[in-house]
């Protein structure tokens, strides 16, 4: 949630400081073409999508054990 503020206020601030012929300029120079290689792309997907479950896995045998020790 801060760091949601900080983006917004640091994008407006940069926004605010160009001109319109800069932001013009600057939209021409975007392109739909990622810098990233798509290979790059997919591997970082895989690697979080195998630590998010395995945080769901590790939380589930936690809480077992806590219920375990409870009785």
């Amino acid at each position: 949630m801060i760091t949601e503020h900080l983006i917004k206020t640091g994008l407006s601030i940069i926004f605010l400081a160009l001109t319109p012929s800069d932001r013009w300029s600057a939209a021409k120079k975007l392109s739909t073409d990622s810098m990233i290689p798509s290979w790059f792309m997919w591997s970082v997907g895989i690697v979080l999508a195998v630590l998010a479950v395995t945080v769901i896995i590790v939380s589930c045998k936690q809480r077992s054990q806590k219920t375990r020790r409870a009785k």
